[in-house]
């Protein structure tokens, strides 16, 4: 690790290191997932005291720059992927476009009977079939997102037919299935991974991550209902919008 800090008079020493570090991440110097020097290597480097080099670190940490782990050390937090909350999205396109290499593992497709919770969310009677489509979507081979879909049978059982390994979901209702998507409902909530959640993703059972439910529609009739878990060290939502178009109530 070659990040250079001379500590001088003046502001705090720990806030001096924090900078150092902070600076070398942001410019590149520091890449993501490269490991950071001990702290008593540190503090013995720049004749500090653990303490002050420790609170340097916890304040790097804090602020989601590093990551720390006992008996393993610190380590620059991989990048995050800006996904836009208000937008439905290629997950091929939107990887590609970011430098990165999306890949897909189907892990079920079925046509099952539809339990009381999926037939609401489809307005459908209960036990009406419907398809199930389990995926687990990766980025370079990094698991990032596991997405389980309900689909309306009746309007989409051709699906059941093309490769969903490699092909966006809605551009097939769009484009092969004639199926206009006319109205987006999703909520974003934070859920704890259980264990085969974790386990797919990468992750120890337990951690938090995001989970999104989306519903959506055409022509007023719900077509297909999604739960998508992503990893939260790699994922951070985002919204860029007027404020004078939102409408504010007496």
């Amino acid at each position: 690790m070659g990040v250079r800090i001379k500590i001088g008079k003046g502001e705090a020493a720990y806030l001096q290191i924090e900078h150092a570090f902070f600076k070398a991440i942001l410019n590149g110097e520091l890449k993501e997932g490269e490991q950071l020097p001990s702290e008593v290597e540190l503090a013995d480097r720049l004749g500090l005291s653990r303490m002050t080099v420790n609170k340097a670190l916890t304040a790097l940490s804090r602020r989601g720059l590093i990551i720390r782990s006992r008996g393993k050390g610190s380590y620059v937090t991989p990048r995050k992927l800006h996904q836009g909350f208000f937008r439905v999205t290629s997950f091929n396109r939107y990887i590609s476009g970011m430098g990165m290499v999306p890949s897909t593992k189907v892990l079920e497709i079925t046509v099952q009977p539809a339990d009381e919770l999926t037939a609401r969310a489809l307005d459908i009677s209960e036990g009406e079939e419907v398809i199930k489509v389990k995926r687990l979507r990766l980025a370079d081979g990094v698991p990032l997102m596991l997405e389980t879909r309900y689909l309306n049978e009746s309007f989409c059982r051709p699906i059941l037919h093309e490769d969903l390994m490699t092909g966006s979901i809605h551009d097939i209702l769009i484009k092969k299935l004639n199926l206009p998507l006319t109205r987006v409902k999703q909520f974003l909530e934070v859920k704890r991974a259980n264990r085969e959640e974790a386990a797919l993703l990468g992750v120890n059972p337990g951690t938090c991550c995001f989970y999104m439910i989306r519903t959506t529609y055409t022509h007023e009739k719900p077509i297909t209902w999604v739960h998508y878990l992503y990893r939260s060290d790699r994922y951070r939502f985002e919204a860029d919008f007027n404020p004078m178009e939102v409408t504010v109530g007496e």
